[in-house]
């Protein structure tokens, strides 16, 4: 806590010296491209510095949505003053153009580092530049998912119960966004490094803690002129450095014993299901490079890890109970949830598995919607023109090297003509047709005797082909909390899974007091808060 406040302190005393250079800079100057509009300029003295700081409430918002509307809507791409480096965004109608870009024409990787600053809040470039982690998410995780389920689900029982409490008789007033860091933080270790270190608080509370100091470092550090950002980045970074630390010297120590387990089990022959986990996919993938197989590598990987899967997913489990619990149709949504799940279990016995959680179609809409109404960014589809000779679009539009380009992810998930009601949280909006074409779908049996006969309507089928798209792990160019194309997350087939056996985890044995009103979320350069200090009150049901 020292550490935090010491980097406040001081990263506050930088950005005032950095004042005089950043009021010296004009906005116009972050992008090469003079036939677009702008939104959100200021004028008269110091409009630079004026626009920027701006740009860091909630006011980005309303600018970006006035520009969504006047220029969006009329396929014309404009530019939206940022505080760090201005960005051209382009109509909805170009994020498959955008998808379909070659890395060595725009680049996803490098708008990411820019963006979070990677190189100085990571405390190694390396965790971004060769995203190894990355790379085993998809190649492992996904595949090995099925057979993790159990083990997920598990650890979120214990995790929210832990939190949560067993009192069936009396409310319990908690914090959602304090309770649902922690329980994430448990369920995402337990397949990061397993049952021996996902519930030991002398790791876990560092590794939480990473993930909360990497994304308020990286913020704050965007303040300053990318000028002087090599000069104080090691003030802003202290307390990464010092949850590294913690964390490390119950991380290191796990991963060499890993090493000598996973040798002596290959001398052996002996097979060891028990070490299915990240840390051994990552061990074997980089055991012949000698810099990367190194334990304390090992373990920055992890807590680089620990930041993508933490951070992001306390936002999505705060945003999911507070968008259900303050929705006027809360009862409605947590009964047939419930129903749902109860259902699936009876079927299975009681035993989680991938084709129980298929089953969740009202749940797992509960979560996509949530993740549409209550996006993350503002922006998306973040890429940076890495050409030397820039990019001309279809309609003529070049952009220069070096810009900054994207979409508007908030106005498209809020546009009344591509959501019906898109301002408000509608639980089932993506299971409804999804039923209607399961059911149209189904294969209509004639009786001729012994012989049976299916056919399926063109136009039934065609309800269910399209209803497929409608998953939460499913990207569109009108869905894009998880990014879309080659470049969408690849951890989030493990989030939706770990939110979607949340949400039933908490239906079937909690009962949650509805809310009033929704807490609103905050808005802070460009990135989607949700409420951090807000309760709700629980009580274990008696089942």
């Amino acid at each position: 806590m020292v550490f935090d406040q010491l980097s406040v302190v001081l990263a506050s005393l930088a950005i005032l010296i950095a004042v005089g250079y950043t009021a010296q800079l004009t906005v116009k100057s972050d992008v090469g491209v003079d036939s677009l509009p702008w939104v959100g300029l200021k004028t008269g003295a110091f409009a630079g510095p004026r626009t920027r700081i701006g740009s860091l409430g909630k006011g980005v918002l309303a600018t970006m949505e006035a520009g969504y509307r006047k220029y969006s809507a009329s396929e014309i791409s404009f530019i939206l003053p940022r505080s760090d480096k201005s960005m051209v965004i382009l109509p909805g109608s170009q994020v498959k153009w955008i998808a379909d870009q070659a890395d060595s024409v725009l680049s996803a990787q490098l708008a990411q580092r820019n963006s979070l600053l990677t190189d100085y809040v990571l405390l190694d470039p390396a965790m971004a530049r060769n995203p190894i982690q990355e790379v085993i998410v998809r190649r492992h995780l996904t595949r090995s998912l099925g057979s993790l389920i159990e083990e997920i689900e598990e650890e979120l029982a214990v995790g929210v119960t832990h939190y949560w409490g067993k009192d069936t008789d009396n409310w319990k007033e908690v914090g959602v966004f304090e309770t649902m860091g922690k329980v994430v933080a448990r369920s995402s270790n337990r397949i990061f490094v397993g049952l021996s270190l996902c519930r030991n608080g002398e790791y876990l509370d560092p590794a939480e803690g990473f993930a909360g100091a990497v994304a308020l470092s990286g913020t704050l550090l965007k303040l300053v002129p990318a000028i002087f950002q090599p000069l104080v980045a090691w003030i802003f970074v202290l307390p990464n450095r010092f949850h590294l630390y913690k964390a490390s010297k119950s991380l290191i120590p796990f991963i060499q014993q890993r090493m000598k387990d996973l040798k002596e089990a290959e001398k052996t022959g002996t097979p060891r299901p028990d070490l299915n986990d990240y840390t051994t996919w990552h061990i074997k993938e980089v055991e012949l490079d000698g810099i990367e197989s190194t334990p304390p590598k090992i373990a920055k990987r992890i807590m680089t890890l620990n930041f993508a899967a933490i951070h992001t997913s306390t936002f999505t489990a705060t945003n999911i109970l507070f968008d259900i619990y303050a929705s006027p149709m809360a009862d409605i949504y947590v009964k047939e949830i419930r129903e749902e799940v109860e259902q699936a279990l009876l079927e299975s016995g009681g035993k989680w598995d991938k084709n129980i959680i298929a089953k969740l179609i009202k749940t797992d809409s509960a979560v996509r919607e949530s993740l549409r109404i209550s996006s993350f960014m503002c922006t998306g589809m973040d890429r940076v023109v890495v050409d030397p000779h820039g990019v001309t679009m279809s309609n003529g539009l070049h952009l220069p090297q070096g810009t900054r380009l994207g979409t508007s992810t908030y106005s498209i998930h809020h546009d009344d003509s591509i959501y019906e009601n898109a301002m408000t949280y509608d639980a089932f909006r993506f299971s409804r047709p999804r039923e209607i074409a399961i059911a149209a779908g189904k294969a209509r049996t004639e009786g001729n005797g012994d012989k049976m006969q299916y056919s399926v309507k063109r136009e039934d089928l065609a309800k269910l082909l399209e209803s497929k798209n409608l998953a939460t792990v499913t990207t569109s160019d009108t869905f894009l909390s998880f990014g879309h194309g080659r470049h969408a997350c690849p951890g989030r087939f493990f989030a939706a899974t770990e939110m979607k056996l949340l949400v039933a985890y908490i239906m079937i044995n909690y009962d949650v007091k509805p809310l009033t009103i929704r807490p609103p979320n905050s808005f802070i350069a460009g990135s989607i808060i949700p409420p951090m200090k807000n309760t709700i009150s629980v009580r274990r049901r008696k089942v």
